[in-house]
């Protein structure tokens, strides 16, 4: 099923502070959409909204044409997210903790064992299954929040600075990862990170941010030299 993601005139203001002003961007299945911007430029306050941990003060998210911004459950059933920080718990193991956010999700327990072997095996966890999470690599720990984040088969990603300290052999496993199931399942993937030579090798499309704006969107061909670009637009 593909699926396509419209964000329309999104606005989001904090008692007399406005963070985001009128924010557009659209989405297909298959895109990784790269979000990038200096900071305090409100990819953070944007990325809350489209995970429903905000609700704008105007415009509206359409998923496959239908509005959904002001209904946060069907959102949070969409949309799957990675966090900058740890979301699992250390003293569990792997298999502990994807069944703990399977629980939570209301998934049925007989439906469970199958679902998450799938999972850890896409995120290459499978044979670790039984390891406490205190015990894994940085790179295994970052792959297992992705992992939480499928538990629900959600149709967008969000990953919010996701191979933050990681190094670069690390970065492309975790990448040639959620690139192939992007593929294989039709996601649209959203990234935040301020690492340029990260989102111009991984995204087929870049918004750049400043001051609550979108100011410019690239294409796929319009990325190569993007720290360049990025510097010119946004100083």
């Amino acid at each position: 099923m593909t699926i396509s993601l419209k964000i329309d005139k999104i606005s989001k203001s904090f008692k007399n502070n406005q963070i985001l002003k009128e924010i557009n961007l659209e989405g297909k299945s298959s895109e990784i959409i790269g979000l990038i911007g200096p900071s305090g430029c409100g990819k953070s306050t944007l990325l809350k909204i489209l995970v429903g941990y905000y609700k704008p003060n105007s415009g509206s998210i359409l998923i496959n044409n239908k509005k959904i911004s002001k209904n946060i459950i069907n959102l949070r059933k969409i949309v799957g997210y990675t966090t900058q920080e740890n979301s699992f718990y250390e003293k569990l193991t792997i298999m502990e903790n994807m069944r703990y956010y399977s629980n939570l999700y209301g998934i049925h327990y007989n439906q469970q064992t199958q679902i998450i072997n799938n999972i850890l095996e896409k995120v290459e966890l499978l044979r670790h299954k039984k390891t406490l999470t205190e015990n894994i690599s940085g790179g295994m720990k970052r792959r297992l929040d992705f992992a939480i984040s499928l538990i629900h088969n959600p149709s967008i990603l969000i990953l919010d600075e996701p191979t933050t300290g990681l190094d670069p052999l690390l970065v492309d496993q975790f990448w040639n990862i959620v690139k192939n199931i992007m593929l294989k399942e039709n996601k649209i993937v959203i990234i935040s990170s301020h690492i340029i030579t990260e989102i111009e090798k991984y995204c087929t499309k870049v918004a750049i941010m400043k001051d609550g704006h979108i100011v410019k969107i690239l294409n796929k061909n319009e990325i190569k030299s993007l720290e360049k670009k990025f510097r010119k637009i946004t100083k």
